[in-house]
């Protein structure tokens, strides 16, 4: 072969091979709470709790609250009353998922 021969087939086959190549998504690696919140709960409006311990790309612990609107809030892991609303419902969740009825 020659010269122009192999930079046709090289050519052709960089084009099929940047044509089969997917876009690929960034993954965003970083703590979900920028800014998070201090004060009055809203226990009336409760949905969920997440605890979420330090993570390789995020080395706060974070909680974040679901309200029954979808709203979600950050709050911050070391307030008094996030403490208790965060052991009360991981007891909460140990029960459901272990099948204990107290």
């Amino acid at each position: 072969m020659n010269t122009a021969n192999i930079t046709i087939v090289l050519l052709t086959l960089l084009a099929i091979f940047s044509a089969t190549e997917g876009k690929r998504q960034p993954r965003v690696l970083r703590c979900l709470c920028p800014n998070v919140q201090t004060g009055h709960i809203p226990f009336r409006n409760l949905k969920r709790v997440l605890h979420l311990p330090p993570r390789p790309h995020c080395s706060k612990t974070e909680v974040i609250i679901t309200l029954k609107n979808g709203r979600q809030l950050c709050l911050d892991p070391n307030d008094r009353p996030v403490k208790i609303l965060v052991t009360r419902s991981t007891k909460r969740q140990h029960r459901v998922t272990h099948g204990v009825n107290n």
